[in-house]
């Protein structure tokens, strides 16, 4: 061992006697050759040749199924909270099969649950041949974002389609046990809020985008939710008002809702901000995050589309209708924000840039100290 003769043989790494046997992989090699190794890694691993860019695999399936799903949990908690405030929608009673009471009004206000559920197919969509681990997504709720998600949306799916079916089809049914049907419904809120606010938390448990992983996604995605659902909800009363007869029942719900319209919008706004701001003042890929939107390839949809069809407009056109008090006002700020709230998420996530990983910062680090292998 000792030996000159015998350096390079007594440098190589041989696993024990009794292990030997165990082992498929073959031998490592000498350090020098392991160093190399090394070094060749590292070398591939520069920065040079890692291209920062916006992440192309979350598109326009995932923004949809973001926005329907809060677009349809918000909906459905302004509609019934508007209910319980005595500012919904009159019992209107039909019967287009046989002598069945049927509430269609409730079909204008409560079609939350039926948004969200298609949000979730697009999220199947996106999946393609693996469609089927959407079913699989529930599994280990204590460690993973998207099991929790996958159990809020179906509690708001199902309890949702239950409060809407049976105030549609069966509207008695509400006052044949009051304090029950008061707990359904609070049940159905909760797990609507909670699918409002899941679709920011989702983001912001993907670690590696830093314009993702960003303490005002929820709280941004939570407002928003709620900012055109409740346009949904007013949308809702305009065409009741057209085709059901109580035009004034119609027009109080409206005004509800442009009453507390502006408060979200500036909210929401605010949330933007501070959002844009930590992200400037962030990673060097949140700051290449917020370039991006702020003055490159998503420009035009952040200004015109967000900040000005989703925030600036509707909320100039909702002061204004508090004294004009047109319905066709009304319907273009609500429909100004429907679409910049999908130009929000679509902007979001494709402003998305991925962290440098760790490999690369470590051949960044290497090349900046001019390290060699044993110095």
């Amino acid at each position: 061992m000792t030996s000159t003769g015998h350096t390079s043989e007594s440098t190589r790494w041989r696993a024990p006697d009794g292990a030997r046997h165990r082992l498929s992989r073959p031998e490592i090699g000498t350090a020098e050759e392991v160093a190399a190794r090394y070094d060749r890694v590292i070398e591939r691993a520069r920065p040079a040749g890692y291209a920062v860019q916006p992440q192309r695999v979350w598109r326009w399936q995932i923004a949809g199924y973001l926005y329907l799903g809060g677009l349809g949990a918000g909906a459905f908690a302004v509609a019934v909270i508007l209910d319980w405030l005595g500012l919904g929608l009159p019992l209107t009673i039909g019967s287009p099969v046989g002598d069945r009471a049927w509430d269609w009004s409730q079909a204008l206000v409560l079609w939350g649950p039926l948004v969200t559920g298609v949000g979730a197919s697009l999220l199947v969509l996106d999946l393609g041949r693996n469609w089927w681990r959407f079913f699989t997504a529930g599994n280990n709720p204590r460690t993973s974002w998207m099991a929790r998600g996958f159990s809020i949306l179906l509690s708001f799916i199902v309890l949702g389609c239950l409060v809407g079916v049976v105030s549609f089809l069966a509207p008695d049914w509400r006052t044949a046990a009051p304090a029950l049907w008061r707990g359904v419904e609070v049940l159905a809120v909760l797990a609507a809020l909670g699918t409002a606010i899941y679709t920011g938390v989702l983001l912001r448990s993907m670690t590696y985008i830093a314009a993702w992983n960003a303490r005002h996604i929820p709280v941004l995605f939570f407002v928003s939710a709620l900012s055109t659902g409740a346009m949904g909800v007013l949308l809702g009363a305009v065409i009741f008002g057209w085709f059901g007869g109580d035009r004034a029942a119609a027009e109080s719900a409206v005004r509800a809702v442009e009453a507390f319209e502006p408060l979200l919008l500036m909210g929401e706004a605010a949330v933007l901000i501070f959002y844009v701001r930590s992200l400037r003042a962030g990673k060097p890929a949140a700051a290449l995050s917020a370039r991006i939107l702020l003055a490159g390839s998503w420009r035009y949809p952040f200004w015109v589309g967000v900040a000005g069809m989703a925030l600036g407009l509707p909320l100039i056109l909702d002061l204004v209708n508090l004294g004009v008090r047109s319905e066709v006002v009304a319907v273009i700020a609500a429909v100004s924000v429907l679409i910049g709230g999908l130009i929000l998420r679509l902007a979001v996530l494709g402003a998305g840039v991925k962290d440098v990983p760790a490999l690369c910062k470590l051949g960044e680090w290497r090349s900046t100290h001019a390290l060699q292998p044993g110095g």
